[in-house]
This record gives structure tokens, sequence and C-alpha cells, in this order.
């Protein structure tokens, strides 16, 4: 296992998805420094930590490991822009909120469009 590229992936994924090393590690019960040692290259996570990894940032494990070189995500998904990336971010972002605050930001979302003529 080339834990160099590992950490590497596991670092721009925290990244993309505007996670701090701190804010990572507390999902995935390590310490901040375990986890920058992951990501340095310098130490290889346990089998249960590689898990967590992998469905916390909702990234295969198979590409974490090299194994593919695809970027699929867990529920089946396959990003290949920056644009499906950062609509992935949003919803992730919007599972936590009730049908009345999904409905304010769909009509602020709906003036937004017709502010910029797209609708």
């Amino acid at each position: 296992m080339d834990l160099s590229a590992l950490g590497g992936k596991i670092k721009l994924e925290r990244k993309r998805q505007g996670l701090t090393l701190e804010a990572l590690s507390e999902k995935l019960g390590i310490s901040r420094n375990f986890l920058w040692e992951i990501e340095a290259g310098r130490k290889a996570p346990a089998l249960p930590t590689l898990y967590k990894l992998g469905v916390t940032l909702n990234i295969s494990i198979d590409y974490l490991l090299g194994l593919s070189d695809e970027n699929k995500r867990i529920a089946g998904e396959t990003y290949t822009t920056e644009r499906d990336l950062e609509l992935s971010r949003i919803t992730r972002e919007l599972n936590g909120y009730g049908l009345k605050e999904l409905l304010l930001l769909s009509n602020v979302i709906s003036d937004f469009s017709k502010y910029l003529g797209r609708k």
C-alpha cells in the first residue's frame, strides 16, 4: 500500500469537502495528530479507521487504496467535475434541515435564478 498516495487522497477529499483536520478526526474518533500522520503518509490507518474514512468522506476504499482510478462514492455516485462535487456537498449540508427551511431556501434559489436571468 502506498501510504503517501493514500494520505494525499484523504487530504484532498477532506479539503474538497471543507473539513478541517479537527473536524474529520472528531468524526472518525481519532486524534488530530494521527489523522495528520495518515495524510502525511507516515502511518497507515487500521482497517476500521479506513472504513470510517470511506463512509465519512463518502468515497470508495478501492479508490483510496489505489485499486481503482475512479473517484466513486459509496452511494454509487461518481463525480467527474468540480460542479458535481459542489452539488453533492450542498446536498449533504441540506440533509439536516426541515421542510420549512428547505422551502425557504428553494424560494431564495428561485429568486436568485431570476436575478441571474435563468428563469
